[in-house]
């Protein structure tokens, strides 16, 4: 049943991005929706901030508006339902179609039917109102590295949500940079600690004698005097001492609640954190092997920046209007060769070291657009490696793509790339997939 217009516990807002005040507007404030028109793009940003939760229509079928401006705004905001409003031949343009699939709960054509659209609005509003009321904030979230659309992040903000309801000890790993920090940070946020504390442990700084290591024996007192309650990240696992590395140990092993002075334990949730190989540190004899156990009780890998294709720029888009905003600066849009130095440089530092390039080009930036010039990244990066590693990414995300819509049968999922058997397994092998139907599960090939 669709819900009513008027929604007794929550006031209907909503948020019209390039439309004029037309009928359908008026209709909907006469239904007691408060309503604000807006066409600058940095001022919706605002109005969304203010108005969520809120549904926002956004009018494309004047091309007002890059898509991919529109896009990255509906994948940040949180708690806004998108509908769009096109013309009829737009349904034919496959960008529009993935956008309204991607992120919009409905869409309308023009002219747009005011009745239809206020029924709409009204079941949105509905649907708003009931995850409100168990909406978890997560802090950040383009901040974390979570922000984009490919698949390694998709399966990262996937795992991080899974794990984040369950008690169990995390392993994340990556290279520095990632946001090994921020994830960990998002998953405590998601948990049913989310109003405990969260410490950070640098281990590398530790010794055993510091006062931090006593939230793991129960003799840490909080300001009211109960044992600490919360989650603990032990952040460079693998830079702990042998000692503390036993210490760690014997209070993982120990019973909930046993403590050397028969009081009430500590309740702590460990993430650690690794940039290095902790495998290998295990049989080199440099790590306890029962404890890399007991700490990698579900591993997470944070994918490079690298590894995250056209996010890239999607995270550049973010991050510059961030810190246009709180520099002041008019820096909007990035020209043609700052945009080909963005995809084809490496990123060694990963997300970190990009806020960094971005946060000094949205500074030196004298106009409304960021130039090549602006960043301080090698010129003559190794242009035609990077579009390789691109390219083949997005060579066996097809790959494995096609592989799942056939159920691993290669031969149907060769016909239906137009290749031949030969060329499919040429490929398969390239990319390390094996195909096997037999161990075809839920939807996944399995290697």
């Amino acid at each position: 049943m669709v819900a009513q217009s008027q929604n007794k516990s929550m006031t209907g807002r909503l948020v019209a991005i390039g439309c004029n005040y037309e009928p359908w507007i008026a209709l909907l404030e006469q239904s007691g929706w408060k309503t604000h028109c807006c066409y600058d793009l940095r001022t919706a940003d605002s109005i969304l901030e203010e108005y969520s939760p809120c549904i926002c229509v956004v009018d494309l079928s004047n091309n007002d508006f890059s898509l991919n401006s529109i896009s990255l705004r509906a994948n940040k905001t949180k708690q806004v339902k998108w509908i769009a409003i096109i013309k009829k031949e737009q349904l034919k343009t496959d960008a529009i179609c993935q956008f309204i699939n991607n992120f919009c709960v409905d869409y309308f054509t023009v002219p747009v039917p005011g009745s239809h659209l206020l029924d709409t609005v009204g079941h949105q509003l509905g649907m708003l109102e009931i995850e409100s009321r168990t909406w978890v904030e997560i802090t950040s979230q383009h901040d974390m590295g979570l922000f984009g659309e490919s698949k390694s992040i998709k399966q990262l903000r996937d795992m991080v949500r899974r794990v984040a309801m369950t008690e169990v000890n995390v392993f994340l790993t990556g290279e520095n940079g990632t946001g090994k920090e921020l994830i960990a940070k998002s998953i405590h946020n998601l948990s049913k600690r989310k109003n405990t504390p969260f410490t950070v442990v640098n281990c590398a700084s530790l010794n055993r004698d510091d006062d931090k290591m006593s939230l793991l024996d129960g003799s840490y007192r909080q300001e009211d005097g109960t044992r600490f309650t919360g989650t603990l990240m032990l952040d460079n696992v693998e830079e702990l001492s042998k000692d503390l590395q036993e210490d760690l140990l014997t209070y993982l092993q120990a019973p909930a609640s046993e403590t050397l002075d028969g009081e009430d334990a500590a309740d702590i949730r460990i993430i650690a954190t690794s940039s290095a190989d902790l495998e290998a540190a295990v049989a080199s004899g440099e790590f306890s092997k029962e404890l890399f156990y007991r700490l990698n009780v579900f591993h997470i890998k944070v994918p490079t920046l690298r590894e995250r294709g056209s996010d890239i720029f999607l995270l550049a888009e973010t991050f510059l209007t961030k810190f246009a905003r709180e520099y002041s600066t008019m820096a909007a849009s990035f020209s043609e060769d700052s945009k080909q130095l963005l995809l084809r440089y490496s990123w060694p530092g990963n997300v970190r070291e990009l806020i960094n390039q971005v946060k000094r080009a949205a500074l030196l930036a004298e106009g409304s657009e960021v130039r090549a010039e602006h960043f301080d990244l090698p010129s003559k990066a190794n242009l035609k490696q990077s579009l390789r590693n691109i390219k083949d990414e997005a060579e066996k995300d097809v790959l494995v793509a096609v592989l799942e819509t056939h159920r691993g049968q290669v031969a149907s999922a060769a016909k239906d790339l137009g290749v031949s058997r030969a060329t499919m397994y040429r490929l398969l092998n390239k990319h390390n997939i094996v195909p096997d139907s037999r161990h075809y599960n839920n939807g996944f090939i399995r290697d």
